[in-house]
């Protein structure tokens, strides 16, 4: 059974004999069995081993007999069906011959020990192993001895009796080499990794499985391999090396899905989910550990279900679901008491008092912990750990601070010496129980938690796991920044910490296009790429059109373990490039360069959640200042913005009254605008918006102080971090063209079983988008558009559109808030059509990405583009930046639906102002210092006045002048 803490499968080469001399008919059958044994197929196997058997048993060879049955059973537990292995066995053991040779009857107790290994009846295992062992020692079978004092280090293993298990693994170990058996080496190598990993001695472990991989890859039995591959990884993602263990688990999942074995592939599903679960992503991960399940319960192992209703029970917690993660570890518990398995039971007791503390009974949760604490104390260092963690949580929510320093130190001392990224979660718990008592400690640790996040933070590849992974880390910045606010009085530190948490990711993939790093690929990699992600394209468009709940769940089963196959594509492309995998990913940007790039009437305003309050930054050319909220009127302020930003929203799209959104809006204005008024100096005029949390999907202009809407006194303009400013693409690079313009006006209806509310009947016509393109085409003289049926994704894709200056979209967008790079622009509906030419329709954001551009300006200017998935540090997973990554300097967007009629009017002013500012921003001598590279293109430039024009111009509009129809667009770049 392969896991990491079930069995590898012990198989041929002198853990059973090999082939015989073939001297009968019955010979032959034996050796044709054992052939197919070894090649994996099972079942073709089993059935050759019945026939050898029948045939020995004709001609009166009873011991012969009794090893063809026996091999027989071994085939049945390697395709996982284990109750016929044992039905087998123990039919053996009852019938074999009455003065059969010490080595048979070893073979028979040793099969007897496997099955109820793989059963986790680890007492009955290990009895009947002994009795193998004292019959293999009267034969003086060097490598049956080896064998065996491997098998019965197992149970010993899952028992938690480490020090038994390994002192019979060096046994095996030191035979195999004395006796030049590599092969069978390997299964002692892979026990002894997963031994030395459960005491946490992951470096020292990585040897071991490096060195079974090795060998199982020279035999390529796919069954050894899958083995070797998964522990490969879990070795990986204890070291932190998440990248490696993505790419390892890729290859065995593929294994385990060709060889059919329940008993092999559960686990390596859960690791799977798991890596989902801690990168956010909770309906993968849930799709992951419920077929785990499934399987999990007709192989009816009470341990590994245990284990398995552990993550979903932690997966419930995520989603605030508490009762059914309550239900999950109430079922778990009865399981794990049905083995003996002490570890995994005290971690489960410590798993069940955190969620009684998230229950507020703190009661119940400090007897689990203690319970956790009797069964670990002395043994289970990790688990302790985890039991004073709880206890220290427990003690941070009766507000008894200094008990809780004590618990978390002595977690974080049982951690030292682990695993880089097993030392960060204890170090950030100390660093913030000692910054309750407000300690420098809490900012030594915090140094030290930061040093250990860098080590780990690009060591993935892809946006799914890299932003997830990077997404709890990036809180605990924001925390710091909040001490350096409110302890330090230090502004400037906040700053480095609130940036350095901020759109990472963004930032490294903007480098890495502008060292085109991936066209240094070839060109065999960068198709194969392109292939996959296609083939997941199609099967989201299978899964819009299935007609039937079955179909449409047969697709996201396939679907499931493609996007993982594609993330661990990413990861080896990551890994086998020399280019990307020796990148320098750039530092965030220092607040002196920030302060450089501002005019005296500029500034820059900057926002970061912690757990409970806000941050806001306020940078000017010569000044740096910081504010804190923790709560506003007894509610903690991330809860109170969150609400307030969604009531003010509400109004705004309702068509409510001004009045109401007045008062709204100045509610918010006094808690987020810094009164610039009251600053001596120059006059502010231009603000950068860098939002954070619920106020990404905030539309600032609209706030108001005595009835005057932000933008009539400000120019704005939005930015994902500070950081990612340099790393945008220019504007005024050379094109051959002004505008490329798209108007999709219509589309056809048709149900969809699988999404029925994003069908084509719910992408409503667009029958204003033809006046809103030809109305700002006027403005310029090199121009194309695309209308109607010429506007599909094919005929976009035929186009150069890095020789477009603008971009300009006014069709359909689909935001998808669960999958971000399915988000992108519907383009067309027609199927057939689309499909001539390996093209869905719909361009998704994985797509926009990998599209050049040298556009200035993109602008989406139809439904709600401006939306997304918000993941914590990574801001909102959205359109913009996968225009941004693809080469546009900036991107219009909007924050809801349009009105498209009012968007005409609204885009034919943008247009024309922007073209009149352009003339006055980037004239001949401003030209002239770009093309000598002397030309600093402004914060505030061309583009950011004319939008302040178009909505100033929408609300002296006779009809179109609530914030409905001028608010929701927003500027966002350089």
């Amino acid at each position: 059974m392969k896991t990491v803490y079930l069995t590898a499968i012990l198989m041929v080469s002198g853990f059973i004999p090999g082939l015989k001399a073939q001297d009968t008919a019955s010979d032959s059958l034996y050796n044709q069995a054992h052939d197919l044994y070894r090649q994996a197929k099972y079942e073709q196997a089993a059935d050759l081993f019945k026939e050898a058997s029948e045939s020995y048993l004709s001609v009166g060879d009873s011991a012969d007999w009794a090893l063809s049955i026996l091999r027989q059973g071994d085939a049945f537990l390697n395709q996982g069906e284990v109750r016929k292995g044992e039905e087998l066995f123990i039919y053996v053991s009852e019938h074999h011959p009455r003065n059969a040779e010490p080595s048979l009857k070893a073979q028979i107790f040793k099969n007897l020990g496997r099955v109820y290994r793989q059963m986790e009846q680890y007492e009955k295992s290990t009895g009947f192993y002994q009795k193998s062992i004292d019959f293999a020692a009267v034969t003086k079978d060097s490598s049956l001895i080896a064998q065996l004092n491997n098998n019965i280090s197992y149970p010993y293993l899952y028992s938690g009796d480490y020090e038994k298990a390994f002192s019979y693994q060096k046994k095996a170990k030191e035979i195999y080499e004395s006796i030049g058996e590599e092969y069978n080496l390997s299964f002692v190598l892979n026990g002894m990794f997963l031994t030395l990993r459960n005491l946490g001695l992951h470096k020292q472990a990585n040897k071991y499985i490096r060195h079974s991989m090795d060998i199982r890859e020279r035999k390529g039995n796919p069954d050894f391999m899958d083995v070797a591959y998964h522990n490969m990884a879990v070795s990986f993602n204890d070291m932190g090396q998440t990248d490696s263990a993505i790419i390892y688990y890729g290859k065995s999942l593929e294994l385990s899905r060709m060889l059919e074995n329940p008993y092999d592939i559960t686990q390596t599903l859960i690791n799977i989910g798991q890596l989902y679960k801690r990168s956010g992503e909770y309906d993968n991960a849930l799709a992951y550990f419920n077929e785990a399940l499934e399987t999990n319960y007709q192989t009816e192992r009470p341990r590994s279900i245990a284990n398995n209703l552990k993550e979903l029970a932690e997966v419930a917690i995520l989603n605030d679901d508490l009762n059914n993660a309550d239900s999950f570890y109430r079922e778990a518990l009865n399981w794990m008491k049905k083995v003996d398995s002490p570890q995994e039971l005290a971690e489960l007791y410590v798993d069940i008092a955190g969620l009684k503390l998230k229950q507020d009974k703190f009661g119940e949760a400090k007897e689990y912990v203690e319970e956790a604490k009797d069964i670990s104390m002395g043994n289970y260092a990790l688990q302790q750990s985890k039991a004073h963690t709880v206890l220290a949580e427990i003690y941070e929510a009766q507000g008894a601070f200094r008990k809780s320093v004590n618990q978390y130190r002595r977690a974080y001392t049982l951690y030292t010496g682990q695993s880089i990224s097993s030392q960060i979660e204890p170090t950030i718990n100390l660093a913030g129980a000692y910054s309750k008592i407000e300690s420098d400690s809490a900012f030594t640790l915090a140094d030290k938690a930061f040093a250990l996040i860098d080590t780990v933070r690009t060591n993935v590849a892809g946006l799914t796991f890299r932003s997830g992974f990077f997404r709890d880390y990036a809180g605990f910045y924001n925390e710091v920044a909040s001490w350096y606010v409110t302890q330090k009085n230090d502004p400037e530190k906040a700053f480095d910490l609130v940036e350095a948490a901020k759109a990472r990711v963004l930032m490294d993939e903007l480098a890495e296009a502008r060292k085109k790093v991936y066209e240094t690929l070839d060109e065999a990699t960068l198709i194969k790429k392109q292939q996959k992600a296609k083939q997941i394209d199609r099967l989201y468009s299978q899964l819009e059109q299935a007609d039937s709940k079955e179909g449409a769940a047969a697709i996201r089963e396939e679907l499931k373990d493609l996007e993982f196959e594609y993330q661990s594509f990413l990861n080896e492309l990551h890994l086998n490039s020399r280019e990307l995998k020796n990148f320098d990913y750039p530092r965030p940007v220092t607040l002196g360069k920030v302060q450089e790039l501002l005019n005296k009437e500029t500034a820059v305003v900057e926002y970061a959640f912690t757990h409970t309050g806000i941050i806001r930054l306020v940078v000017q050319r010569d000044n740096i200042s910081a504010s804190y909220i923790d709560s506003v009127s007894s509610t903690d302020a991330r809860s109170f913005f969150t609400e307030h930003v969604r009531r003010f929203r509400q109004s705004i799209t309702e068509s409510e009254e001004k009045s109401t959104i007045y008062e709204q809006g100045s509610n918010l204005y006094d808690y987020l605008i810094p009164a610039f008024e009251e600053v001596e100096g120059p006059k502010t005029a231009n603000l950068v918006i860098i939002p954070d949390g619920p106020l990404s999907f905030l539309p600032f202009e609209a706030l108001s102080r005595n009835t005057r809407y932000l933008i009539q006194d400000f120019q704005v303009k939005y930015l994902p971090s500070a950081s990612i400013y340099s790393f945008i693409q220019p504007p005024h690079r050379d094109t051959e063209y002004d505008l490329l313009a798209l108007a999709g006006s219509g589309f056809e209806s048709e149900e969809s079983a699988a999404y029925p509310a994003r069908s084509q009947a719910s992408f409503a016509s667009l029958p204003s988008t033809l006046l809103e393109v030809d109305s700002i085409s006027v403005n310029f003289s090199k121009v194309k558009v695309l209308k109607n049926d010429d506007v599909t994704e094919a005929t976009l894709k035929s186009h150069n559109l890095g020789n477009y200056r603008i971009l300009h979209f006014a069709t359909h967008a689909n935001v998808d808030e669960t999958n971000p790079f399915r988000s992108g622009l519907i383009l067309s509906k027609k199927a057939e059509v689309e499909s001539l030419f390996g093209e869905d329709g719909h361009l998704n954001s994985r797509e926009i990405s990998s599209l050049k551009l040298n556009a200035d300006l993109v602008t989406l200017s139809a439904c709600n583009t401006g939306m997304g998935k918000l993941v914590t540090g990574e801001g909102l997973l959205g359109l913009q930046r996968s225009f941004l990554s693809a080469g546009a300097s900036s991107v219009m967007v909007s924050l809801w639906s349009v009105f498209d009629r009012s968007t005409s009017v609204f885009m034919s002013n943008f247009y024309s102002s922007m073209l009149a500012h352009q003339q006055e921003d980037y004239g001949m001598w401003n030209q002239t210092l770009d093309w000598f590279g002397m030309y600093e293109h402004p914060m505030i430039d061309y583009k950011t006045k004319a939008i302040r024009d178009a909505k100033l111009a929408m609300i002296d509009h006779p009809y179109y002048n609530h914030p409905v129809y001028w608010a929701p667009f927003i500027l966002i770049g350089k």
